[in-house]
């Protein structure tokens, strides 16, 4: 019961600040369930994808109600994308976990988060030396989805840094915009993969009791980040996002270390 609270706690913490800066909270979940190392990788993905996409879910729906628009064919092409990704991380994460052991799926996992979390932060930190682009173009979107859906959903994080800091790059969003874009990108991700698991029987396999307490934190998290988010300027929740790249990283490196 007490490893229930503490996931409970983590995807509270996680989906509030995942909704308040686009990250999602799975790149924040993921490492901290692999330092609890209560679960394997396989589990604590799926625990991860449930309360992603729940708070998407209800991110989303409270920023229409807002009523922030969408660039349509910014976000046909994103969703198409990431929802062919999502499945292709999720089979390429099967095929991992069937040749490798945990603990190397682990330490694999780990690493590449903590490179992109390092190239993000460099990013963060030059953009402004660097040349950005205002792409307004669907097929570009796709592109972006696909990539960001595959690798995200291989590492179990949603894929909020890396989702921001290209919709900044390409689209020239602001931190506000590259958030929420950045919430859709994941839900769609995150659809066709726990799709992907519910039609081959996989979720049979999961202790699913626990479920109910990270939905409702989620949720909670979810409406609270998005609340928050709408009262933030755009240069507190960069500042927020680049302390947490930073604090991401050094977790990253104890989960790494801890694998060997």
């Amino acid at each position: 019961m007490m490893l229930t609270w503490l996931y409970t706690i983590i995807v509270l913490c996680a989906t509030t600040i995942g909704a308040i800066t686009g990250l999602g909270g799975g790149v924040i979940i993921k490492p901290l369930f692999d330092l609890l190392g209560a679960d394997t990788a396989t589990v604590i993905g799926f625990y991860s994808s449930v309360a992603v996409f729940t708070m998407c879910l209800v991110s989303i729906y409270k920023q229409l109600k807002q009523g922030f628009n969408f660039k349509l064919n910014i976000l046909i092409g994103v969703s198409v994308g990431s929802l062919i990704g999502g499945y292709l991380g999720e089979l390429i994460f099967g095929l991992a976990t069937q040749s490798l052991t945990d603990n190397m799926v682990q330490r694999i996992q780990a690493s590449l988060l903590f490179i992109t979390l390092a190239i993000i932060l460099l990013y963060a930190f030059y953009k402004g030396r660097i040349k950005h682009y205002a792409i307004d173009n669907w097929l570009v979107a796709t592109v972006v989805g696909l990539s960001l859906g595959t690798i995200s959903v291989f590492l179990g994080i949603g894929g909020g840094p890396l989702n921001v800091s290209l919709l900044l790059w390409l689209m020239s969003f602001t931190m506000k915009e590259a958030a929420v874009y950045s919430i859709a990108t994941i839900f769609f991700s995150q659809l066709s993969k726990l799709g992907s698991m519910y039609l081959s029987g996989a979720l049979l396999s999961f202790n699913l009791t626990i479920l109910p307490y990270i939905m409702v934190a989620a949720i909670i998290g979810g409406y609270l980040g998005t609340l928050i988010n709408q009262h933030l300027t755009n240069q507190r929740i960069e500042q927020l996002y680049n302390t947490l790249m930073v604090v991401l990283m050094l977790v990253s490196a104890i989960n790494i270390y801890q694998t060997f």
